[in-house]
């Protein structure tokens, strides 16, 4: 559990806020579709916190789960809508295994909805494989960004994958 608490305290992101116009008012911008991903390997065990725009996450998980005017909120039925979609849509594996998800908390923080997930391992996990397709049924436009640090190295490797084209991406801490 202390391990937990350590990279959960690694795991974080800053949010800019609206920028002001000339007169100091607000600037209604274009919305940005747009996931962030923060992943730590640490012995067996990888933590990731990720951070949705919570009106696209409605818009996801109802259209996923087929449910009109799904509101996001801290229940346990939601955050099983969640799971299922977030492990359809994210996959993580180590060695030839599919890790699925588990999540340890989750909260909304300003106008996005965040999850901290849990992969298991069985041994210290060096490199993972993980696709994303976060989103992508909803905006062509949308853009995913996935950081991972692996704690015993300090490798740290940043990804970016857009709608449309959909790769797996491999995280070794060994190159």
């Amino acid at each position: 559990m202390q391990r937990i608490r350590f990279t959960l305290l690694v795991i974080g992101l800053v949010l800019v806020p609206a920028i002001p116009d000339l007169q100091g008012e607000p600037v209604e911008l274009h919305p940005l579709h747009v996931s962030y991903c923060r992943m730590v390997l640490e012995d067996d065990l990888v933590v990731l916190n990720v951070r949705i725009f919570t009106d696209d996450l409605e818009n996801a998980l109802g259209l996923y789960h087929n449910i009109q005017g799904l509101k996001m909120r801290p229940d346990p039925e939601v955050d099983s809508l969640f799971t299922s979609y977030f492990n359809a849509k994210f996959t993580l594996s180590v060695g030839d295994s599919i890790l699925p998800g588990v999540i340890a908390e989750s909260g909304e923080s300003d106008d996005m909805w965040w999850y901290i997930m849990l992969y298991q391992g069985w041994e210290p996990i060096n490199a993972i494989s993980f696709r994303t397709e976060l989103l992508y049924d909803l905006f062509d436009d949308q853009r995913n960004i996935t950081r991972i640090l692996h704690t015993a190295s300090d490798k740290y490797q940043m990804y970016y994958s857009v709608a449309g084209a959909v790769e797996t991406e491999v995280f070794s801490a060994e190159n």
